[in-house]
């Protein structure tokens, strides 16, 4: 057991020190073939069972949005969004766009397309793209929250426990929108900083390789050593405690490996609904807690610190949004 609590330690520090470097995602591979070397075919097979459709979802929808922007669907949308005022209503309407596609094709789907539309429109207007690009992340990961469809993993708890979607809905819409509003505040301020060069050219067709590799190889050197914890009670003080595990481990360790593990701990009640807040939201912490951050800065080319100015509101959306899931439970 101690030496795959390295393995899975060594796994998840390389992915969160460097989470673009290449180095770090075939470092992260190799911890996790040493875990399938060391417990048997199973661990890649529990591993390959979400990372598989994952990547092939990421991989279609970058080639389609390089299709998109190569067509001059991206121009023509900034064009019309850059005439609606001032970069705070710019940026209040891209945020409103990420939240809206993430209602219709998911959070990687949103994020992939925004980003494009954020390019462009940052061409255009002179608004600096990061904290665009920042409010979409943010609200897309946050939205995500707040449908059945917003997230593979509302779908995998939802078929666990037998949840019907207006069930869903009903416990975790609010506390999602308004978890995406409290994502949404934090980039404001930046939008008056000087702009960078945008980027000129259309995204390239590419496949999400490096993703694939770290959250291949953080997933199998996790599998099966998470700690069991409850996933009972209906109390603020339970709900808060559920929400902010997940949330840390979803950042420290990306949502996807700890996915799994509230997967199977799920149990029917509000602690369950509390676990998905911590994961969709508070994966927003760091760089590499969300694979549509990961995505998100790989297209855009944004390389700024993440974590310094997102944990804390990352932390203040899992708190509110935990608030109002009591208050709708009780």
């Amino acid at each position: 057991m101690v030496i795959r609590l390295i393995i899975a330690g060594f796994a998840v520090a390389v992915v969160a020190l460097a989470p673009r470097s290449r180095w770090s995602a075939l470092a992260a591979l190799a911890a996790g073939a040493v875990s399938v070397l060391l417990l048997g075919g199973w661990v890649a097979r529990d591993t390959l069972v979400p990372v598989g459709p994952m990547l092939l979802f990421v991989t279609a929808a970058l080639g389609l949005a390089a299709l998109a922007e190569r067509a001059g669907l991206a121009e023509g949308a900034a064009a019309r969004l850059a005439g609606a005022g001032g970069p705070r209503r710019v940026y209040a309407l891209v945020c409103t766009c990420s939240a809206l596609l993430t209602f219709v094709v998911s959070l990687d789907g949103a994020v992939v397309l925004i980003v494009p539309l954020v390019r462009a429109l940052s061409r255009r207007t002179g608004i600096p793209a990061a904290p665009l690009v920042a409010g979409a992340v943010g609200v897309a990961n946050a939205a995500s929250l707040a449908v059945p469809e917003g997230n593979r993993t509302n779908l995998v708890v939802m078929s666990r426990l037998g949840l019907s979607p207006a069930q869903f809905v009903g416990h975790l819409f609010l506390p999602g929108l308004a978890a995406a509003l409290v994502c949404a505040l934090v980039p404001v301020r930046r939008l008056r900083d000087p702009a960078a060069p945008a980027a000129e050219g259309c995204a390239s067709f590419v496949v999400p390789w490096r993703i694939g590799a770290q959250m291949t190889g953080m997933l199998a050197a996790l599998d099966g050593i998470a700690p069991a914890f409850s996933l009972h009670g209906g109390g603020l003080v339970a709900l808060l405690a559920v929400a902010g595990g997940t949330a840390a481990a979803a950042a420290l360790a990306n949502y996807l490996p700890v996915s799994a593990s509230v997967a199977a701990l799920a149990t029917a009640g509000p602690g369950a609904y509390a676990a998905l807040i911590g994961l969709s939201v508070g994966a927003l912490a760091t760089a590499h807690g969300s694979v549509a951050t990961l995505i998100a800065r790989d297209l855009s080319g944004d390389r700024r610190p993440w974590t310094r100015a997102r944990a804390p509101a990352s932390a203040a959306a899992v708190l509110l949004a935990t608030v109002l899931l009591w208050a709708l439970s009780s």
